[in-house]
């Protein structure tokens, strides 16, 4: 640092020639907001923008916590430095020359204990790179580095190093060099152990972590082999917090802001490839768990976020975690779906970064990804995890508290679940704290067979909605019915409707010779159930309504019917197969069929999802 005091016009010219707006977007996302900038403050938490900048009067106020003042005062406040540094900071950052005027410079004191962590990080960062880049030592990690697809220009950006496998050969150098040993150890690039001070880090590649003033806070280090613990960081000190710090964010939040998103991911060599491949809007967590620390941090910059994590169940236990976050913070959170069982690294490697770059723009919302996670982990086949996967799913959707999207994600639920909407909203509702006690009659419905409830909930919403009836007799065959209690009931709402016809509709007393017809008493049991279930305010739904979610369940039954028809003549097509004397016609016959039966279910699909 030069001596004596900073000449006040050089001040006052340096004030008029950095631009305010382009200092603080390296710190904030600003949107023009007429002549005006707007953005998230940088010095309290808010979700509505009340940080404004004014690029003519080179000045910031937030109207929600008060802060306010000029470039100097801004880069004082967010980056802890005394009004010289922030002064000799911006004069480097814009090329400007400073001129001082005295002799020796005053004095700020003796050098802080933060100062020197910084300054033996920044020390042992070279030292580390020069064994990696110069010595005969570093040929293995070199080696290894090139393995990986990393090249020299990522290793000399990034700071890539190698630490020998010597037991002190950075304490002794750091002792020569005049450094504290306590300094050493507090650092956390040293240990005491039984024979004295140690290193940290033998043996490994170095992956020096900056913070956003491109300081040197700590470090992480991989073995060059598959030797246990693979990846070794340095512990938490006095100016290294982990989850307050990104993995490259120091170089990409340029890149963050310019693009408009962040692609978020876990390893350093992930974000150095994704740099190397020209994503450079990229940042690693630091082997901790997405924290709230990391989304404040991001949400200065940015309003997106892609997460882009190993496609393996610790990845996707990070996304849910993210998950958790999302509803404190002004962000859309998204997944990036790689490949199964592939981290960034690989996928660069295998698909390109072409392919990549295509993934993330086709990223889906985090909500929709952990929902299908959530439902991929249980059996809709089987009754009990049928249920518990929808429990579970309820539970997510639920704890979001927004009401965006709601009804998509519990239709999405239902669908996955072969259940009735009401049935998954009537447990929403509850999981909310809006429904009043459990909910027997919506876990019932969800517990029984797909099959059997689309049946059940079709007799139900004929009962209450009988202008429907009418269409029934029509389009609804008592064939595509599977239970007999089901059938019965079915067959004597149609009879009961043909022989009276519609009028004003079933009027209670028709209902009650409704039930007089049915000859069994589960029959009966049945129909008076479904007359009394009134889930889902079925009874008041549009007519509109009512016909979209019969022809639903007119489409689901159908579908249901195919398949059964498709599995038989598959049945008896292998029974054909494998007898003594084949019978090569009938082979031909029953493949035809089977193939006409798919394409009508492909059909049915289609125009279920127009």
């Amino acid at each position: 640092m030069a001596g004596g005091r900073i000449r006040d016009e050089d001040i006052e010219r340096l004030r008029e020639q950095a631009d305010i707006v382009e200092v603080i977007s390296e710190y904030v996302q600003l949107k023009k907001a007429g002549r005006l900038f707007k953005g998230l403050c940088p010095f309290h938490d808010e979700k509505t923008p009340s940080f404004m900048v004014d690029p003519a009067k080179q000045l910031y106020h937030c109207f929600g916590c008060g802060e306010g003042g000029d470039v100097f005062t801004f880069l004082r406040k967010r980056e802890g430095l005394e009004f010289r540094e922030a002064v000799e900071r911006l004069a480097a950052r814009v090329g400007f020359t400073l001129h001082y005027q005295g002799g020796a410079r005053e004095s700020g004191g003796p050098e802080s204990r933060r100062e020197r962590l910084y300054r033996i990080n920044q020390w042992a960062a070279e030292v580390y790179q020069r064994v990696l880049t110069e010595s005969e030592e570093g040929e293995a990690a070199r080696s290894y580095l090139r393995s990986r697809g990393i090249d020299e220009e990522s290793v000399r950006l990034f700071g890539l190093g190698y630490a020998p496998p010597r037991w002190d050969f950075l304490y002794r150098q750091a002792m020569r060099r005049g450094f504290e040993a306590q300094d050493f150890l507090a650092s956390g690039l040293g240990l005491r152990g039984e024979r004295g001070i140690y290193d940290r880090f033998r043996g490994r590649v170095i992956f020096p972590i900056r913070d956003l003033q491109d300081r040197v806070v700590a470090f992480g280090g991989r073995t060059l082999g598959d030797e246990q613990p693979k990846y070794l960081n340095s512990p938490e000190t006095p100016v290294y917090v982990k989850s307050r710090h990104l993995y490259a964010l120091n170089l990409s939040r340029r890149e963050v802001v310019r693009e408009g998103f962040a692609v978020l991911v876990e390893g350093y060599t992930d974000a150095i490839l994704l740099w190397q491949n020209g994503i450079r809007n990229v940042a690693a967590t630091l082997g901790t768990a997405l924290g709230q620390d990391h989304f404040r941090l991001l949400s200065r910059l940015t309003e997106r976020v892609v997460l882009a994590f190993d496609a393996d169940r610790a990845g996707v236990a990070a996304s849910l975690r993210g998950l958790d976050l999302q509803k404190d913070f002004n962000l859309d959170l998204r997944v990036a779906v790689l490949d199964e069982g592939a981290d960034p690294a690989d996928f660069l490697a295998d698909r390109g970064a072409e392919e990549f770059r295509r993934r993330v723009e086709g990223s889906v919302p985090l909500v929709d990804f952990c929902l299908r996670k959530v439902l991929e982990e249980h059996d809709p086949s089987d009754t009990n995890a049928r249920l518990r996967g929808v429990r579970r799913a309820v539970s997510l959707v639920a704890d979001l508290g927004a009401e965006i999207d709601r009804e998509r994600h519990i239709r999405a639920i239902a669908d996955w679940a072969g259940s009735s909407y009401q049935a998954v909203q009537e447990l929403y509702a509850r999981a909310r704290g809006r429904g009043s006690g459990p909910s027997p009659a919506a876990e019932a419905s969800i517990l029984l067979p797909p099959q059997r409830r689309a049946e059940r909930e079709l007799i139900r919403l004929l009962l209450h909605q009988p202008f429907l009836v009418e269409r029934a007799l029509d389009e609804v065959d008592p064939s595509l019915f599977e239970d007999p209690d089901c059938t019965r009931v079915l067959s004597s709402l149609l009879d009961l409707y043909g022989e009276e016809g519609g009028g004003e509709g079933l009027a209670d007393r028709r209902m009650g010779r409704l039930v007089e017809r049915l000859d069994t008493g589960t029959a009966r049991n049945l129909a008076t159930a479904l007359i009394l279930d009134g889930r889902g305010n079925v009874d008041s739904l549009k007519a509109e309504d009512a016909a979209i979610i019969y022809n639903d369940l007119l489409v689901t039954l159908k579908g249901f019917y195919l398949e059964r028809q498709i599995r038989r003549l598959k049945q008896e097509l292998e029974g054909l197969s494998s007898a003594p004397h084949r019978d090569h016609e009938r082979e031909r016959e029953l493949s035809e069929e089977i193939y006409s039966l798919e394409r009508l279910k492909r059909e049915l699909r289609k125009g279920r999802a127009g």
